[in-house]
Parts: C-alpha cells; structure tokens; sequence
C-alpha cells in the first residue's frame, strides 16, 4: 500500500472567522463539529405533550346524575379550569426558553480541531474562544446511545485536567471528533506521530 505523505494526508477545511488570526504558522483546521438538530427533540416534545394533556382536560366532560338525569358537566370549571391553564402556559413558556437555549446552542457552539490544538468556540453575536490542554484530551471519554449510533450524534466527557471541563453534548460524528481529540493528544500530524505539544513546561 502506498505511503501518503504528511500534507497529503492532512485534510484540511476552512478555518471559520471565530478563528481568524489565532492559527500558527503550520497549523490547519483538520475537523468542526456542532450540536446535532436531536437537541430540539426534547423541548418540541415536551410542549406536544403539554397540549395534550391540556386540550384533554379541557375537553373532558363528566355525565353525573342529577335529579334522576344524566347532564353533561365539564371535568375542569371556575378556578381549577384557570388554574390549569395557568400552569399549562408556564410549562410552555419553560420549554420556550429552553427551546430558544438550544436554538443560540445550535448556531453559537462549535469545536475545531487542527492539526496541532482544539478549540470550543462559543457564541452567537460575540465569541469566546477556549483552547482544551493537548495532554488533558487524552483523558477524553466518548460515549453513544443506541440512537446516537443511528443518526450520528454522541457525547465526549473531558477529563478534569482539562481547561474546559464538563460535557460536550450531541454532537455530530463524535467518533470523528474523538480520534480528532485523540491525534492532537497524542501529536499525529497526518502520517507523523511526535511527542504531545504541551501547553506548560515542567522545570
């Protein structure tokens, strides 16, 4: 099998203008992954659910007997039927936000991988730039559902020791993104393998 060559083997893609200016000399943006469209399923969901459940109280009727007749009285009236609607719009208005967190989610969060260092990049009109600790990533853990190995999402857990800690959630093609985490920690440059770039030194 023919050798490919370090340059040939690096695929790089355009550096997005979150990045302008901050790339070194030789480095290149290799990969970007943003959340998965699967982040809006939980919130339009939840909302689906709630009128549901709303529209069948509100539609639900009772037959008592009365005087020896069956009458038709409505399951929620006066203060219970307000107070169900009351509660149903904070439900509503709860998922909205959260809706309306996930949408500046989906359009101001990214991670760019290059051929030397990953960055999360996050914001929707302003930006804030992180770059991770290259040794840190390779504590990196990832982790697929059942439907995240169907439609190509999944989540990547950093370690503590990295400079952005927590959970980078549903993102797409997270294995693509890991073995991205995993050349920069351990210092693959396309057919290259060279000791991991440190951000400290030790004395």
């Amino acid at each position: 099998m023919q050798r490919i060559s370090a340059q040939a083997a690096v695929v790089t893609v355009a550096a997005p203008a979150e990045l302008a200016g901050m790339l070194l000399p030789t480095e290149a943006v290799t990969f970007a992954s943003s959340p998965h469209p699967v982040i809006f399923v939980r919130p339009l969901i939840h909302v689906v659910v709630i009128l549901i459940v709303l529209i069948t109280l509100l539609g639900w009727d009772v037959h008592p007997i009365v005087r020896g007749h069956h009458i038709t009285v409505p399951l929620l009236t006066g203060i219970a039927r307000t107070a169900t609607l009351v509660i149903a719009a904070l439900l509503v208005l709860r998922e909205g936000f959260a809706l309306a967190g996930r949408i500046i989610r989906y359009f101001g969060f990214r991670v760019v991988t290059t051929n030397r260092r990953v960055f999360v990049v996050e914001g929707l009109f302003g930006r804030r730039v992180t770059p991770l600790g290259n040794t840190a990533l390779a504590g990196t853990t990832m982790w697929q559902g059942v439907f995240g190995r169907m439609f190509g999402y999944g989540n990547l857990v950093l370690p503590p020791s990295a400079s952005w800690t927590g959970t980078i959630r549903e993102m797409r093609d997270p294995v693509r993104l890991y073995r991205e985490f995993e050349a920069v920690a351990q210092g693959v440059d396309g057919d290259k393998w060279a000791q991991a770039i440190r951000q400290t030194q030790m004395p």
